[in-house]
């Protein structure tokens, strides 16, 4: 049986190189990694790619729309998608616009709320509404690059405080999901694997989805075998 995987993020996870193009990288970090689990684990990968750019944890957005909510529509995705062995989310970056008023506190315990989220809904291998629930990793999303705390960069009002806020969630968010004691819930800090350019603060290179799809996949091998 093949190994059913989502992840469940923003422009990142979507794709949305730092070129300004806007166009969707074929090798963006998912791809690589479910390509590497496969070879690695000798069997199928199916990835559901859930990723939407501009999706917060849980803040509709006032300028882009309360679409871009990640909270309400993560369960109804589980379920559409089922049977699923494990989600992956990363979320937390748009977070870090000033518009939302987040702290690095809040945005911690937003992406623990999705992970519990994960924990309690019945999209595991077994009968529709009927089956246990996947293991799920959270992943803190790596800091913003430094462009974004000089003020002549064009969106600078917009993701103002966003480096500081980014740059705590990694050590908030792995205390909150030891306390959880839940051995199916996971953390990786992607600060480890990747980094934002510093041509676009926001998002990253080609070569940084590679770097983040092969490191992904050596730590899920020990979780998925």
């Amino acid at each position: 049986m093949p190994l059913n995987i989502c992840v469940y993020g923003d422009s990142n996870s979507w794709g949305y190189l730092d070129d300004g193009q806007g166009k969707r990288y074929e090798h963006r970090w998912p791809v690589v990694m479910a390509r590497a689990l496969a070879t690695a684990l000798e069997r199928g990968v199916n990835l559901v790619e859930e990723a939407l750019p501009g999706r917060t944890t849980a803040y509709p957005d006032p300028q882009e729309g309360p679409e871009y909510n990640g909270l309400p529509y993560l369960k109804p995705a589980l379920l559409s998608h089922a049977p699923l062995d494990m989600v992956l989310i990363m979320l937390g970056t748009n977070d870090g616009k000033a518009r939302f008023e987040a702290r690095a506190e809040d945005i911690a315990q937003n992406l623990v709320q999705l992970a519990k989220i994960v924990r309690r809904c019945p999209c595991g291998n077994g009968k529709w509404r009927d089956a246990p629930a996947p293991k799920v990793m959270v992943i803190a999303p790596p800091k913003l690059g430094e462009k974004c705390e000089n003020e002549r960069w064009p969106r600078f009002q917009e993701w103002r405080g966003g480096y500081q806020k980014l740059e705590a969630i990694p050590a908030i968010l792995q205390d909150k999901i030891r306390a959880l004691g839940d051995d199916d819930i996971y953390f990786a800090d992607a600060n480890a694997f990747a980094v934002s350019s510093h041509l676009d603060p926001i998002h990253w290179k080609a070569e940084t989805h590679h770097q983040m799809g092969e490191a992904m996949a050596e730590l899920l091998i020990p979780i998925l075998k």
